[in-house]
């Protein structure tokens, strides 16, 4: 393996990568890509081989800045399940925004959001809660599926909720969904910090050129003090990404996606402020960065729903009387 710091070649693979995602996002809104085929042609086994993290890492970073729409999130996710499946899957059913994490699903019936259409023929993975917490994971057919698109936040996505029987066998998959989870709160954090990014730019670039009272609307403090309030708080969530990308664990990708979903709502609350109104008019980039961020943040538990789940951890292992630790913010 590789490392991308002193790797010349490592450039040239995040260029084509971000090509590749700007060419997924020009085909325009309601545009779900199956991303595997395309990343076959960039050889992408041999860059996962070379690069394993920074590979997984560099799709969801595109993602982000493209504002792309494809099933990168449930390819990664059927990685961690792969061992316990049978055969080839299309997809899987993730949990409702008001499920947080927890699948919706149960032994009897499939009930949760799939990432695009419900694909016709296909077969999908479903995660089902049990009792105590645990995870089953069944295989059904689309076609025994009703499919209903969503009516999403941001209107270029593509989600679609799924209800119907579940049938067959299911096997425990506590320890697999488990760590699906996690690298899915890797993946959606590093795209929810992607984003917030873009959104970022652009308030700078705004508050650049923006002319009021004879000078630009950068120079005065309010603005200024705004966005780096907002940026200090975006960095705190990198560098919390950053460890969670390099050592794993569930707890610190729980928390990886929970701060970056409070920064991307940081950036967009003090870029929507400085750009006014036209931030939100649809010939503004802004907006797109803005809804694209707080759909993101609902899959797989929002930044409220991870920030409750991990106080209510923290209190089950620190017993009262004993102290809390240090990473505990009172403010």
């Amino acid at each position: 393996m590789s490392d991308p710091l002193t790797d010349e070649t490592w450039p040239m693979v995040e260029e084509a990568v971000f090509r590749l995602f700007d060419q997924i996002a020009g085909k325009g809104a309601d545009a779900h890509t199956v991303i595997g085929p395309a990343l076959a042609e960039l050889g992408w086994s041999d860059i996962e081989a070379e690069y394993p993290v920074e590979a997984c890492e560099l799709l969801f970073r595109a993602q982000g800045r493209s504002l792309a729409h494809t099933d990168s999130l449930s390819a990664v996710m059927l990685a961690e399940l792969q061992p316990l499946l049978d055969g080839p899957v299309d997809g899987i059913v993730l949990p409702d925004a008001a499920d947080g994490c927890a699948p919706g699903s149960d032994a009897q019936r499939v009930a949760g959001i799939v990432l695009g259409p419900l694909p016709s023929g296909g077969r999908l993975a479903v995660p089902a809660s049990g009792p105590m917490g645990a995870v089953s994971l069944g295989v059904v057919d689309s076609d025994q599926l009703l499919g209903e698109r969503l009516d999403t936040f941001d209107p270029t996505v593509f989600w679609t909720r799924v209800s119907g029987p579940l049938a067959g066998d299911l096997t425990d998959a506590s320890t697999e969904w488990g760590h699906a989870i996690a690298a899915a709160h890797r993946a959606l954090a590093t795209e929810l910090v992607a984003l917030a990014d873009e959104a970022l730019r652009i308030a700078v670039e705004h508050v650049r050129v923006r002319v009021q009272f004879g000078s630009p609307i950068g120079s005065f403090q309010s603005p200024r003090h705004l966005l780096a309030d907002a940026s200090a708080s975006l960095e705190g969530a990198r560098a919390l990404l950053n460890e969670t990308w390099r050592y794993g664990g569930s707890l610190s990708a729980m928390a990886a996606k929970a701060s970056a979903g409070r920064a991307h709502r940081a950036i967009a609350d003090a870029a929507l402020q400085v750009c006014g109104a036209i931030g939100l008019t649809a010939e503004h980039d802004l907006h797109r960065y803005v809804t694209r961020g707080f759909q993101i943040d609902s899959l797989c538990g929002s930044h409220q729903q991870l920030e409750g789940l991990l106080a209510e951890r923290l209190f089950e292992i620190y017993a009262p009387g004993r102290a809390l630790p240090a990473v505990v913010n009172w403010g």
